[in-house]
């Protein structure tokens, strides 16, 4: 293809395993212009359920889901359709995931394509052999430092981060669908940017740019306005559409919706998707290049679209990311509703005697939670301090999750708490879901592996019309040659402004409350899972209360309302371009048997920290 300088635009229909599959055929079908749709299916824990599903049957390890979208497309391809689909549906198995597209394009008598398969992520061979002839510094845990001989024998993925490279490749050799394993959410659409544009590694803030409408698009209508701060005014939810970015040839994007769709693409739900899970906003790292979010701008154009430019772009890291799993014993979880008089009390007597009984039959609890659901527990009781929670609750819906080392005595928990059904406290019900299952538990292993370590591969498969249940005979394969690592200079940048809240905040459109008594006031916020830890982005409503929002949010304030929570401690960071602010909560999430245990309700929890007294008044007439 020769490099051109006209816009490319990008769609996305899926976010998750578990997204809607008819989402891809409904957007090709409103949007006939897109040159490309991606297509993201792969977190953390999905890679240990893939390799669990392979164990079973090597034919599997990839999302199946997948094949039944290719399916779909089947009539929109043979009527002529040209958009190329890229997608880490791959998996533990791309080879194995094209060869059952292949099969479903032959049965739905399609035209013939090409199919790319990007692989060479999978480095756990790498990580099994040379962990114990190696430093206790490599592969080591990025979270903890922990070194990796303490669960070397119990891996069970590890997969490195690839970036654009061999996507790139794949579209040269003229691949209509593209299944990679383990990539670079962004480097989904960074790839068909650098091959629509003729881009090369040293194009830095135009990759930059693409990474960033990469990140803004990776998790579908999360920016279309799901699970944004105001959802509850997001039109039409019941048909929301999916997200467009229209790709300049100097980077910058127009982030948009297909005509028609219900949702919203307005300033701030791309604000909050800017901030979505990112760590330092100074050095945003991928394997294709280090972002600075710092010199974004973000102008709402009006009609749900929104122009998004001025990323700058540093060498990408030296080193891949991978991530890792490991198996770590057995856990469960059950519920029982309890309704009446002092449910909250009813409820953890409950919880204290199901444990008691484990105990009593001798077995030992690596670990063990008892959430009061209604009654604050879900957030460790911070809510509580926000509003009138006392014992006279109606209705609590009792969660105990267990851990253990041995599978035993997860089963003895999930055996004793069905009898509660009986031998519990008037009003216990809600038990439709049965005894509680048992499963493995898998932790997750950041940390990370020289490049030339790393291989990717593509390989291209073919078919025809007149090819329909068997495989094609003829592929062609070639490595992608990594380039040399740039050097890295890249320096943490943290900001904070730990001073007193001024007397009056210095705001001139304080936003559409009168009296703001919350931050959500003032503020909208979304949060996410890093890891062990979480990150929550702050987004001042309007200009206005930047100022106060960055004097009087400090991290020890943050730290002080949370404090339930056992955060180990707080990296606070400025984006003043965004009216923004971006805080990491280090630890947060080591409790993983929380029913939050992505952090996703952290945001709404700091939104309901009270504002100080200077910060009450009312808002001008006219001044909204």
């Amino acid at each position: 293809m020769t490099p051109t300088s006209k816009p490319l635009r990008v769609g996305n229909a899926q976010a998750f395993w578990g997204d809607r599959t008819d989402a891809a055929a409904e957007m090709l079908a409103r949007e006939p212009g897109l040159n490309y749709l991606s297509l993201d299916y792969l977190a953390e824990v999905s890679m240990s359920i893939l390799a669990m599903q392979r164990e079973r049957d090597p034919h599997a390890g990839f999302a199946r889901e997948f094949v039944d979208v290719v399916r779909s497309l089947a009539p929109y391809w043979s009527s002529g359709g040209r958009c190329r689909l890229i997608t880490n549906a791959g998996g533990l198995n791309p080879r194995g995931c094209a060869e059952a597209c292949l099969t479903a394009l032959a049965d739905a008598d399609c035209r013939p394509l090409r199919i790319g398969v990007v692989s060479g992520d999978d480095v756990l061979p790498i990580m099994r052999s040379g962990t114990k002839r190696s430093s206790a510094a490599t592969f080591q845990n990025l979270d903890t430092d922990a070194a990796i001989r303490d669960v070397h024998d119990r891996l069970v993925t590890a997969n490195a981060y690839l970036g654009a490279a061999p996507i790139v490749q794949a579209l040269a050799d003229g691949a209509d669908i593209v299944i990679t394993g383990r990539v670079a959410d962004p480097s989904l659409t960074v790839a068909p940017a650098i091959y629509h544009f003729g881009w090369n590694e040293n194009d830095l803030d135009r990759l930059a740019g693409a990474s960033v409408a990469g990140h803004l698009i990776e998790c579908g209508t999360q920016i279309t306005g799901g699970i944004s701060t105001d959802w509850l005014d997001v039109p039409d939810v019941a048909h929301i559409g999916f997200p467009v970015v229209e790709i300049s040839q100097d980077g910058s994007c127009i982030v948009t919706k297909p005509h028609g769709t219900g949702g919203r693409v307005n300033e701030l739900t791309v604000k909050e998707q800017l901030l979505y899970e990112i760590a330092d906003p100074e050095n945003y790292l991928s394997p294709d290049v280090t972002v600075s979010f710092l010199s974004l701008t973000v102008v709402d154009l009006g009609n749900d679209r929104v122009r998004v430019s001025g990323a700058l772009g540093k060498p990408r890291a030296a080193k891949y990311k991978v991530s890792a799993t490991y198996s770590d014993g057995f856990r469960a979880a059950g519920t029982l509703t309890i309704i009446g008089r002092n449910a909250d009390t009813k409820a953890r007597r409950v919880g204290q005697l199901v444990l008691q009984r484990v105990r009593d039959s001798g077995y030992e609890l690596r670990d063990a939670l008892v959430e009061c659901l209604g009654a604050g527990d879900a957030t460790g009781r911070v809510a509580a301090r926000c509003g009138d929670h006392t014992n006279s609750f109606a209705e609590i819906v009792l969660r105990i999750a267990v851990e253990a080392d041995a599978r035993d005595a997860v089963e003895c928990f999930a055996s004793e708490l069905s009898p509660f059904i009986t031998a519990g406290p008037q009003g216990t019900t809600g038990y439709a879901e049965g005894r509680p299952r048992v499963h493995p538990v898998f932790r997750y292993w950041p940390c990370l592996i020289e490049r030339h370590a790393v291989t990717p591969r593509v390989e291209i498969l073919t078919t025809s019309k007149t090819l329909k249940a068997t495989l094609p005979n003829r592929a062609s394969s070639h490595s992608v040659q990594s380039i040399p690592p740039l050097p890295l200079q890249s320096t943490r940048i943290l900001t904070a402004w730990e001073g007193e809240a001024p007397a009056e905040p210095n705001a001139t459109s304080p936003g559409n409350y009168a009296q703001p008594s919350n931050l959500y006031d003032i503020a909208i916020a979304r949060s996410g899972d890093k890891g062990s830890s979480a990150t929550v982005g702050v987004i001042a409503r309007t200009s206005g209360w930047w100022e106060f929002l960055r004097t009087w949010l400090t991290s020890d304030r943050v730290a002080e309302f949370l404090s339930a929570l056992q955060i180990e401690h707080i990296d606070r960071y400025e984006l003043p371009n965004l009216h923004a602010l971006n805080f990491v909560l280090h630890g947060v999430l080591r409790q993983s048997l929380r029913t939050d245990a992505q952090g996703k309700a952290l945001a709404q929890l700091l939104l309901e920290l009270p504002l100080p007294e200077n910060a009450l008044r009312t808002i001008s007439k006219g001044i909204l």
